[in-house]
C-alpha cells in the first residue's frame, strides 16, 4: 500500500506501547505524521519513539490512562505543546477482560473494561474535540471489535463496551460534523498477536479444549479461512484519517476477511 500523505498532520494514538497501536504508531510517523504516543508504560512507549526517531520521524510520548481524566487531560495539552495542535486521534487503547460467563463476571472487572474501552475514548475524544475545533477540523478514527457486533459468548464486558464504542461513534459523528471533524470507527477481528493468542487460551481453559480447536473453529468463519494482520488494520485507519476520506464519518468498517459482512 501507498501510504498516504500525513505530513503536517499530528497523531495522537492511545495503546500506542504494543500490539496493533505499535503497528499504528510506527505507520503514522512513516506516512509523514508527527505521533503523540499514549499508554501506560512509559519504558514501552519510549521504545516505539526512539525507533520512529531512528527513521526520521518526530514522536513523543506521554504515559497516561485513559480511563483517568487527569491523565487525558495531560496527553492532549502535551500534544498541543509538542506540536500546537491535534490533527487525528486514534483511539486504539483497549483491555480483552475476563473470558468468562455472566454469573462468574466480578463488577470490578465489567468496570475496567467499560472503563477503559469505551469511557477511555469519550474522555479522549471530549478532549481532542475542542482543539480540533479552532483548527478547523480533523479526524477520529476508533478502533472497535467484530465482537461488538456478532455474539461471542463469554466475552460480556469486552463485547458490550465495543458495541457502545460504535454508538459512540455514530453519535459524535452526527455531532461534530459541522466542524469538519469526521469519526469513525474500525471492526477488527482475529489481529493475529499476542493478545489474540491469550484470549484463545482462556477460552480454551474454560471450554476444557485445546487452544488449536477454538482458533480453527474461529478461522473457519471466514470465507477466505484466515484472520488478519494489525498491519491489515493500519491500512484502513490511515485511509480514514487521510484526505480520501473527507466524505466518510459515522461509518463501521469491517477488517475480518469476510467473517461478518454487516
Amino acid at each position: 500500500m501507498v501510504e498516504p500523505d500525513l505530513a503536517g498532520k499530528v497523531t495522537v494514538i492511545t495503546g500506542a506501547g504494543r500490539g496493533l497501536g505499535t503497528t499504528l504508531a510506527r505507520r503514522y510517523a512513516a506516512a509523514g505524521a508527527s505521533v503523540v504516543l499514549s499508554g501506560r508504560s512509559a519504558a514501552a512507549l519510549e521504545d516505539v519513539a526512539v525507533a520512529i526517531r531512528g527513521s526520521g520521524g518526530n514522536a513523543v510520548c506521554v504515559a497516561a490512562d485513559v480511563s483517568l481524566p487527569a491523565d487525558v487531560q495531560a496527553m492532549f495539552e502535551a500534544a498541543v505543546a509538542a506540536f500546537g495542535r491535534v490533527s487525528i486521534l486514534v483511539n486504539n487503547a483497549g483491555i480483552a477482560g475476563p473470558t468468562a460467563e455472566i454469573a462468574d463476571v466480578g463488577l470490578d472487572d465489567w468496570n475496567e473494561v467499560l472503563a477503559v474501552n469505551l469511557t477511555g475514548p469519550f474522555l479522549c475524544c471530549r478532549a481532542a474535540v475542542p482543539i480540533m475545533r479552532q483548527a478547523g477540523g480533523g479526524k477520529i478514527v476508533n478502533i472497535g471489535s467484530v465482537s461488538g457486533k456478532r455474539p461471542l459468548a463469554m466475552r460480556t464486558p469486552y463485547t458490550s463496551s465495543k458495541m457502545g464504542l460504535l454508538g459512540l461513534t455514530r453519535t459524535l459523528a452526527q455531532e461534530v460534523g459541522k466542524y469538519g471533524i469526521n469519526v469513525n470507527l474500525i471492526s477488527p477481528w482475529l489481529v493475529k498477536g499476542a493478545r489474540l493468542d491469550l484470549v484463545i487460551e482462556r477460552m480454551a481453559r474454560t471450554r476444557e479444549v485445546q487452544p488449536a480447536a477454538v482458533r480453527a473453529e474461529l478461522v473457519g468463519l471466514s470465507p477466505l479461512g484466515r484472520g488478519v494482520s494489525e498491519n491489515d488494520v493500519a491500512n484502513v485507519a490511515l485511509f480514514l484519517s487521510s484526505a480520501a476520506a473527507d466524505n466518510m464519518t459515522g461509518q463501521d468498517i469491517n477488517v475480518s476477511a469476510g467473517a461478518v459482512m454487516y
